[in-house]
């Protein structure tokens, strides 16, 4: 596991983690929902989700990942699995699957690695990011979504939160290199999820993204490589 001077964690922020004035201001307005599966409308659907997904389709045509050979996952659901076609699939369930457990058949296997809302129920996500380190190729990419601020769920299999930072070194940790980060949130959507206690669709809260008031960090990390 790498270990960081306090020097190198302020440069990690400053480098990877601050996120622009311009990044906030374009994550204020949601355009049309693209997702087909579900019916091109944001109804219903976590609003923080709605802008990693117009992320996750950026940066994928960005960094040329949207096609390759093989795609881990965990959910076959996932919205942002429509933006993205590979040859082959490793379907790697959680649950029942327990990712902290090694598949050793599928080291250096995947070129792309895609879970979201799942760091929050490992129990040790050193151990399961470990593991998906291992089962990428030199090169390849992982791509996470998770709640920095959220109500308890599926407990008691409900661990702990992250913010950009702490997901960042979670990441670089066992090795990734950071190439994007994202987040959404604000006061109007905080409120609503600790008085509802569901979350909140993009017709029950404002858009406008308030970097202080964070719920939701994604990122995109890459294997170096050699490696």
């Amino acid at each position: 596991m790498k270990q960081f001077t306090e020097e190198e964690l302020k440069e990690i922020y400053e480098k990877h983690v601050k996120l622009s004035p311009e990044y906030f201001k374009k994550h204020q307005f949601l355009p049309n929902c693209p997702v087909k599966a579900w019916n091109y409308s944001w109804k219903t659907h976590d609003m923080p989700r709605n802008f990693a997904i117009l992320d996750f389709i950026e940066w994928t045509k960005k960094y040329n990942i949207k096609t390759g050979n093989c795609l881990g996952l965990t959910c076959a659901v996932d919205p942002e699995l429509e933006f993205i076609k590979y040859e082959n699939h490793h379907y790697i369930k959680y649950p029942p699957c327990d990712l902290h457990i090694y598949l050793s058949q599928l080291e250096n296997k995947l070129d792309f690695f895609v879970f979201n809302q799942t760091i929050d129920h490992l129990y040790n996500p050193f151990i399961a990011i470990e593991n998906l380190y291992k089962y990428i190729k030199p090169g390849g990419y992982l791509f996470t979504t998770t709640p920095t601020v959220n109500v308890p769920h599926m407990t008691p299999i409900h661990y702990n939160q992250y913010n950009l930072m702490g997901l960042s070194i979670l990441m670089m940790s066992v090795g990734f290199e950071i190439v994007e980060v994202g987040q959404w949130g604000n006061y109007d959507y905080i409120c609503k999820l600790f008085k509802d206690h569901k979350w909140p669709d993009a017709y029950e809260v404002g858009h406008e993204n308030q970097e202080k008031n964070v719920v939701q960090s994604w990122i995109l990390v890459r294997k170096p490589h050699g490696n």
